[in-house]
């Protein structure tokens, strides 16, 4: 393999670069559909990033269906059969403040019974990578601007693991699609969100209920407890900040 290593005074985030480098090494052929990549320790050295930037970088193209990891077995180039979902959503033309509140509408739609899934599902494996994103989270700081798009990042996988934990593969491909969205609205509005007094201390104690009720098995706290933390995330952000929210008359968490 060529040496894919990064330069240490890149301007561009090291993740981008990662997702770049690893998307044009498919694109290019030199893994083709199916081919297993190197290991993440192998890929981190080569790259010359952190795991945990590697991470996020993989969890990224796996949620636009450009690899795939496999449980136990590793990395590997995914086969693109997504139905054009992720372009089109890519494509999808809507103002920032409707975006924000549909991507909202869809993640509970897709998140609430998610969770309820995971909670009669989940394997240690999950609570495994469940209990690490969260520690990883809880234990982010969030004063720097840098610290506070990671922290979000660490949010957004948190979700994003509830939702593989139900084990659907189908559900999992859709919530794949709007991955980058969940990511985008999180950089946007978290920073002024963990900055409401007594919020973040809220919030993570919310997130620690949520993987307790998937861990002992409690279907339905397990999804009224996402819900609520979702419901209590838009009303604040309705709230204060008007200019990204758009207002439906029938959204619908309220049908």
């Amino acid at each position: 393999m060529d040496n894919l290593l990064l330069p240490k005074d890149s301007t561009v985030s090291k993740k981008q670069l990662v997702q770049e480098k690893l998307a044009q090494l498919i694109k290019e052929n030199k893994f083709s559909e199916g081919d297993k990549l190197p290991s993440e320790r192998d890929l981190a050295r080569l790259l010359n990033v952190s795991r945990n930037v590697l991470r996020e970088a993989i969890v990224t193209l796996a949620g636009i269906g450009t690899i795939e990891v496999r449980e136990r077995q590793g990395i590997f180039v995914k086969k693109q059969d997504n139905f054009g979902i992720a372009d089109n959503l890519q494509n999808l033309q809507a103002l920032p403040s409707e975006l924000v509140t549909y991507q909202m509408e869809a993640r509970i739609i897709i998140s609430v019974p998610a969770a309820r899934m995971a909670a009669e599902r989940r394997t240690e494996e999950d609570l495994k990578k469940l209990w690490e994103c969260f520690e990883n989270f809880v234990n982010c700081p969030y004063q720097t601007k840098e610290e506070q798009m990671q922290n979000s990042k660490w949010e957004a996988l948190l979700h994003y693991l509830v939702v593989e934990a139900a084990h659907n593969p189908v559900i999992s491909r859709i919530n794949e699609s709007i991955n980058s969205f969940v990511e985008k609205n999180n950089i946007l509005v978290h920073p002024d969100l963990i900055s409401e007094t007594g919020w973040m201390e809220h919030i993570k104690e919310q997130h620690k209920r949520i993987i307790t009720a998937i861990e002992v098995k409690d279907p339905i706290l397990a999804g009224d407890i996402l819900k609520k933390h979702m419901l209590e995330s838009i009303f604040l952000m309705e709230k204060n900040y008007p200019h990204i929210t758009a207002r439906f008359s029938h959204p619908y968490w309220a049908l």
